[in-house]
């Protein structure tokens, strides 16, 4: 990666839905809620300034439209897992993470991944 280039962390997600209707008696709820993307973006965003953050709608029937180069990594999954493999958390173009990830540990990834000193200096 070139040093102008900003890092960018691409979180793939699919609207919280119920795939067979609300009163359906066959599945639960999918995807995630507002909230939790909320959530996923807000402490990567406090605690790795400098790095771009992306939410990305993995769902193509709730007008989520994935673009063959900049999400091959996501597509990948998608195709072999389906939408339990979100949400798909990609840095640049490695996937680090699938399914509801635990945020202290994924910042501490990505500060590794990025050689980025931790808060404390250490």
């Amino acid at each position: 990666m070139s040093e102008t280039m900003k890092p960018v962390l691409r979180i793939y997600y699919v609207p919280q839905a119920f795939p067979c209707g609300p009163d359906s008696s066959c599945c639960g709820l999918i995807g995630q809620s507002q909230e939790e993307l909320q959530q996923y973006r807000a402490e990567p965003e406090k605690a790795l300034p400098g790095v771009a953050i992306e939410t990305i709608n993995a769902d193509k029937a709730s007008g989520g439209k994935l673009d063959l180069r900049r999400d091959m990594p996501a597509i990948r999954l998608l195709n072999s897992f389906g939408y339990a493999a979100c949400p798909i958390v990609v840095l640049n173009d490695e996937v680090i993470s699938m399914g509801p990830p635990v945020l202290e540990e994924l910042v501490t990834l990505v500060r590794e991944k990025l050689a980025l000193p931790s808060p404390s200096g250490t």
